[in-house]
């Protein structure tokens, strides 16, 4: 008897906490409003609290625009609600988790059979979208378990409905008939193509929802004119934060943000302020306060010494830059940096960089030489094995982006030093040296965050000499005093 009563005690026990989880499931299905009372979420502190206690007006907002639109695609009765929809806010400000909420309720109580595309410039920026709902399965497993999460697809195993991730291959979005459409960061997209396949597809089914999430971008291109145009319509929800809101990001860490950033990529990210042009990475008076006058170019090194050669190569239409530096009185020094810029009847040949390297090598002590991979295998190769040779990594974007913090950041903090003239090109017709570009270099951002040095695109500029030295300055075998976090960011 014993037995039995156990056997039916839990019986009973779990056939009750079967009947609340089918009732917790029919409440939620009604409304996403009611899924999201339920939800859990982190805090700052790493502790799993009620979404609701966290919630901030803001987006509470947003998402009751947007309740009406997913509740009809659900299979309820809705009067005229609410299909389109331009939210932009500024960095750090929760838009890709607040979707992956949005998402995560279609798909667990969304007519059977229902597909949707989230779509982003990258694939670096689309798995922000799948980790969004990946990390609320993980904090609310009983509500997400009918999901499947794979690497471009998450899917309803009991209902079918499934999200496709997707990045800018225009032919992925070409024949879907998608019910719901989300554009992520739109305005790091580099062309319009699969906007144009995206917005076409939308128009195809009447109760398609579409949702454009973005920080504020730059120029006056055709993001700004789609942005014009939700703003000014009558069908499209329109909102944008006046810079930085949420109570999680502090104000000691925003200003450390001012001070590193260059002026409009600040306004751009965290004030959310559209630019008209890419923010300078820095300014010549930054830039010329690193030069010593009491420096010059060495021939020979000093036997005590350890030094950071670094070379980028280009064959015929960059320059190519082989730049020398030691550590000393807690400061970098830039011992030589040779410039080769070749010409249409004369390239630039990979025995250059074999004789820069067998001279410096023979006339400096303890060189550490830094060289591209991606460029130079051949070179890293034959060298290896006689010299001392590490391999610049780009680990997709994450050589570039250490590159940019660290360079910019030994550059404000005036702790490196250069000669006159260093880097300079002799035969060029007017001032061209290394003091020269780092004033003309452009940041960009792309759209998971990462950012990397560029130049104008005009035949004139360069960014050869930066990312020689930024190169070299990465490879420093003091680089603990840089306190850099390669995984970090500038933001």
């Amino acid at each position: 008897m014993k037995n039995s009563w156990n056997w039916r005690t839990r019986w009973d026990l779990i056939h009750r906490l079967n009947l609340k989880i089918e009732l917790n499931r029919r409440m939620m299905r009604k409304s996403p409003a009611i899924f999201r009372q339920t939800i859990q979420i982190e805090n700052d502190r790493q502790e799993l609290k009620p979404l609701p206690e966290l919630l901030e007006p803001w987006q509470a907002d947003d998402f009751s625009v947007l309740d009406p639109g997913w509740k009809k695609l659900s299979g309820q009765t809705v009067e005229h609600p609410i299909q389109r929809a331009w939210i932009e806010r500024p960095r750090g400000h929760s838009k890709t988790s607040d979707m992956a909420l949005q998402l995560g309720w279609i798909l667990l109580y969304g007519r059977p059979g229902l597909i949707g595309l989230a779509a982003a410039a990258d694939s670096d920026q689309a798995a922000l979208i799948r980790d969004a709902l990946f990390r609320l399965a993980n904090w609310n497993p009983e509500i997400f378990e009918p999901l499947d999460f794979q690497k471009e697809v998450i899917r309803n195993r009991e209902t079918g409905s499934q999200l496709k991730i997707i990045t800018s291959d225009v032919g992925s979005s070409y024949g879907v008939l998608p019910d719901f459409i989300i554009c992520d960061e739109l305005c790091h997209w580099s062309k319009p193509d699969l906007w144009y396949s995206l917005l076409s597809s939308a128009a195809k089914k009447p109760d398609c929802l579409l949702a454009i999430l973005s920080n504020a971008g730059v120029g006056r291109g055709w993001q700004w004119e789609i942005r014009e145009m939700a703003q000014e319509s009558n069908l499209w929800y329109f909102s944008t934060l006046d810079g930085p809101q949420a109570p999680w990001i502090r104000d000691d860490w925003l200003e450390e943000q001012r001070r590193m950033l260059p002026d409009p990529v600040f306004r751009r990210l965290w004030l959310n302020q559209w630019q008209h042009s890419d923010g300078e990475f820095l300014t010549l008076a930054e830039v010329e306060s690193c030069r010593d006058i009491s420096l010059s170019s060495q021939q020979a090194g000093q036997p005590h010494r350890s030094y950071i050669a670094a070379i980028d190569y280009a064959e015929k239409h960059d320059l190519t830059v082989g730049v020398l530096i030691h550590w000393e009185d807690n400061k970098l020094i830039i011992d030589r940096m040779d410039v080769r810029r070749p010409t249409p009847d004369r390239p630039t040949r990979v025995q250059w960089v074999d004789d820069w390297i067998a001279n410096v090598a023979q006339n400096f002590h303890r060189v550490t030489f830094i060289l591209d991979e991606y460029q130079m295998v051949g070179t890293i190769q034959r060298y290896e094995s006689q010299y001392d040779v590490r391999r610049f990594n780009f680990a997709g974007g994450q050589g570039n982006h250490a590159l940019a913090i660290a360079l910019r950041r030994v550059i404000l903090q005036q702790q490196i030093a250069w000669p006159a003239n260093c880097g300079q090109i002799e035969d060029a017709d007017h001032r061209d040296d290394l003091e020269t570009e780092l004033a003309s270099l452009l940041l960009k951002q792309s759209p998971s965050g990462r950012c990397r040095i560029d130049h104008y695109q005009d035949g004139v500029h360069h960014d050869d000499r930066s990312f020689a030295l930024g190169a070299a300055v990465l490879g420093n075998t003091a680089g603990e005093w840089l306190q850099i976090d390669h995984n970090a960011g500038l933001w």
